[in-house]
């Protein structure tokens, strides 16, 4: 039945190729209309799908505290200058500092420049400018020093707004949060670039250091984008020239890449039918449909030339190849289609999105192989000499006219290696990490990982956790007694490893009192009564403070937030503080629910997902296509042997990612479940011919050697297409796009290896019963 449908399905396309060929355009140019609806998302909120415990969380705190993104700006006193407290070095700061505050974006600045102190003069609280005004600075040494002096006695700002030393200080600039877009804050970052090299400070001997969300959003779009500028053409250029190389016609290099741009029109068509946007993940996704969905065409075309080499007219030819392949083609471009699916059971929205439209894309291709590429061949009418000599006699062709021979002779040495690559494979792979922090996505050698360095260095980090603690009831934030709570619980967090300063209206009120006890120092404490707090925040408000900690506590001053600075660590070490701290507050403080988030939170969440996805998707893609092995093959002893090739190329991918330091990250978890689904490719092709083989009667060794120089040929072709496509990835600067580039790449040879060698060696020994010396084909 089903010979019968594949053959009507080749009769159809071609006697009826311009109706096919007219279909085919219309459904493509209906495929631009809704590319209308496409858009770049690069916010926080698009790796999550909605109702996310982590994102309601997080909106809840945007709601209660407002703006939750900072900008550091970070400058270092020069090796002649004594401290920051010199002309140049606050006349710089001061500029900065207007830039920001006449930025559309930013909603608040706090400066050295801007620094206001608490004190009390007669019962009377006040906050004072220290630096009233710049245009009128002295800025010799005596006014210099009564700067110092006054800073010496701040020291609810050492080690955040200026280091203990007063070497390093740094500018906040709150900037605004929108929900689901980052565009505001990449102009930021590209407007501060200008200003910065206009300004030029580096003259006057600065090395200005940035950091915070906006900085990661504008890299993470500007890197994404230059990555794909460069990689997208240079894989096509190289595509083109294997092409040329491995066909020498120019169908068999304009066929393969007709039918890609179209799968990838109709997959971009129905992303923009579906209104998902384009993101730092999906962006890979055209040079992955590229690369994937081209093995097809190549199979379908190298069998075209094999019947037109035999004498075939194009229209026979294009109808018999049809006749030999869709069954192997659907099946591969299924198993791929599967790894692709594999990665929707992860709880990362952009990865879900890529597994939907990179099974589309495989499957789109699929079909425009065997409906528009036939009815395109049986147009083709002359086969140059070069291609046919290519096909029957070139490299490839003798090549694989000798394996079936080499494989019978050293099938017990081929067993050995790969069942030692295996079991070594299995045992590296267990002790793989998972480390999702962001930074690594970028080159040690850029100035992001080095400004980063410098953060974690002076200011105990860069980022922060955000805790939004309940009192209970409005109004609790002045109880006395819930502050010194939060206190004691704020001084633990302090002393953590890895933890840097905690900013809270504690330390605020606390230097009230003080202030309001003629500065002594053992009144640096909680007052005793709700009444007092309440005063010193009225009074302290009226003087018109900078900062009027509002955004510290909520309107009805039921919660109260507590910033805690974190060093740069990795994933599983931020993983295990977040869940270190958890578990202490339950403990010791059930009395005080308090919630973390913030942007690191969101990125820790990310990581928990990404360890869970990898396990879900690998298994998932593992018994889908083990199950259609089993179906393909309609044997179970012949399902298992076809899974034994497909893993070792990813387990002995994963053991050189453990033996080269490399952690597993969103990027190579895509890796895992695509390569997958790719590398069964060539096993599905190779195990395919033999059993048809198989099926006439024909000998172990005779079925392999058919098997060999009727889809060796086409898998090789392929599978060097695929291996110099992904290799081109690693001339980008991205991280996660270089390691899906080396480890797709390597998978792919992997296999095709596994495939052409240990898969031929299987079949000896399982097959070995029935063997005998049958060479003659």
């Amino acid at each position: 039945m089903m010979k019968n449908f594949i053959k009507k399905w080749g009769e159809i396309v071609v006697d009826y190729r311009w109706v096919v060929l007219a279909l085919s355009v219309v459904l493509l140019i209906a495929s631009i209309l809704p590319m209308k609806n496409l858009y770049f998302d690069n916010s926080n909120e698009m790796f999550f799908l909605k109702g996310d415990i982590n994102l309601v969380t997080f909106d809840k705190f945007l709601d209660r505290f407002g703006d939750s993104e900072y900008l550091l700006i970070g400058l270092e006193s020069r090796p002649q200058d004594k401290n920051v407290f010199n002309e140049d070095t606050l006349k710089t700061i001061a500029k900065i500092t207007e830039f920001l505050e006449n930025h559309e974006v930013v909603t608040k600045v706090s400066s050295l420049t801007k620094y206001q102190y608490i004190k009390s003069e007669d019962d009377v609280l006040s906050t004072i400018d220290l630096i009233e005004d710049m245009g009128q600075l002295s800025y010799d040494q005596d006014s210099m020093d009564h700067l110092v002096s006054i800073m010496n006695e701040e020291e609810l700002v050492h080690g955040a707004l200026i280091s203990k030393d007063f070497r390093h200080t740094v500018v906040f600039a709150r900037t605004q949060y929108v929900r689901g877009k980052a565009d505001h804050q990449i102009k930021l970052i590209n407007e501060l670039n200008a200003f910065l090299a206009k300004e030029n400070f580096e003259k006057l001997g600065f090395n200005i250091r940035i950091f915070g969300g906006p900085l990661l959003a504008e890299r993470f779009l500007n890197v994404t984008i230059q990555d794909q500028m460069l990689i997208n053409p240079l894989m096509y250029s190289i595509i083109l020239c294997l092409l040329f190389i491995s066909f020498r016609t120019v169908t068999g290099i304009l066929m393969p890449i007709m039918i890609i741009a179209g799968s990838l029109v109709l997959t971009i068509g129905l992303q923009g039918f579906l209104h998902w946007p384009f993101n730092t993940v999906n962006t890979a996704l055209p040079g992955i449909l590229t690369i994937v969905g081209i093995g097809d065409s190549i199979h379908i075309i190298v069998e075209f030339y094999h019947f037109r080499n035999e004498g075939l007219d194009p229209r026979q030819a294009a109808k018999k190849s049809i006749e030999v392949l869709w069954l192997p083609c659907f099946y591969t471009s299924f198993t791929t289609a599967a790894g692709f699916i594999a990665l929707s059971v992860t709880k990362l929205a952009p990865i879900r999105e890529l597994g939907v439209l990179g099974a589309s894309g495989t499957m789109l291709a699929f079909l425009l192989s065997v409906v528009t590429l036939p009815a395109i061949l049986s147009f083709i009418k002359p086969l140059p000499v070069a291609t046919q000599k290519i096909v029957s006699e070139g490299i490839i062709a003798r090549f694989t006219h000798q394996l079936a021979h080499f494989t019978h002779q050293n099938y017990k040495w081929l067993i050995a290696v790969g069942g030692i690559g295996l079991v070594a494979g299995l045992g590296l792979v267990s002790q793989l990490d998972v480390d999702t922090n962001y930074v690594n996505y970028f080159k040690k050698n850029t100035k992001l990982r080095s400004d980063i360095e410098y953060f974690d260095q002076v200011y105990q980090g860069g980022s922060t956790i955000e805790f939004m603690i309940d009192s209970g009831e409005e109004g609790a934030v002045k109880n006395p007694d819930f502050l010194n709570k939060v206190l004691h619980m704020q001084e633990y967090l302090e002393g953590l490893d890895g933890t840097g300063k905690a900013n809270s209206m504690i330390n605020y009120i606390r230097k009230m009192n003080q202030a309001m006890h003629n500065d002594d120092p053992t009144f640096y404490t909680i007052p005793e009564t709700r009444e007092l707090i309440a005063q010193y925040l009225l009074l302290y408000e009226n003087t018109g403070p900078e900062e009027n900690l509002m955004d510290m506590r909520t309107s009805d001053d039921r919660y109260l937030r507590l910033s805690l600075r974190i060093k740069n660590m990795t994933a599983l070490k931020t993983h295990t503080l977040v869940k270190d701290i958890q578990d202490y507050l339950q403990q010791n403080y059930p009395e005080l629910p308090a919630e973390l988030t913030g942007t690191l939170m969101l990125f820790n969440a990310q990581d928990v997902y990404t360890q869970q996805g990898m396990v879900r998707s690998f298994g998932l893609a593992l018994t889908m296509i083990g199950l259609m092995f089993f179906v393909l093959f309609r044997s179970v002893k012949y399902g298992f042997l076809a899974l034994v090739p497909s893993i070792l190329p990813i387990l002995m991918a994963g053991g050189l990612m453990e033996l080269l330091g490399i952690s597993l990250d969103m990027g190579t978890m895509i890796v895992g479940a695509m390569t997958m689904g790719i590398a069964v490719d060539d096993t599905i092709h190779v195990l395919n011919r033999y059993l048809q083989a198989r099926k006439n009667n024909r000998t172990v060794e005779t079925s392999i050697h058919l098997a060999m120089i009727e889809s060796g040929r086409a898998v090789i072709f392929s599978s060097i297409i695929l291996t110099a496509g992904f290799s081109v990835m690693l001339l980008g600067s991205f991280m996660p796009f270089i390691y899906m580039g080396i480890f797709s790449a390597i998978i792919i040879m992997f296999a095709l290896i596994a495939d052409l060698f240990f898969l031929p060696a299987l079949l000896y020994v399982v097959d070995g019963g029935r063997m005998n010396s049958d060479k003659k084909t």
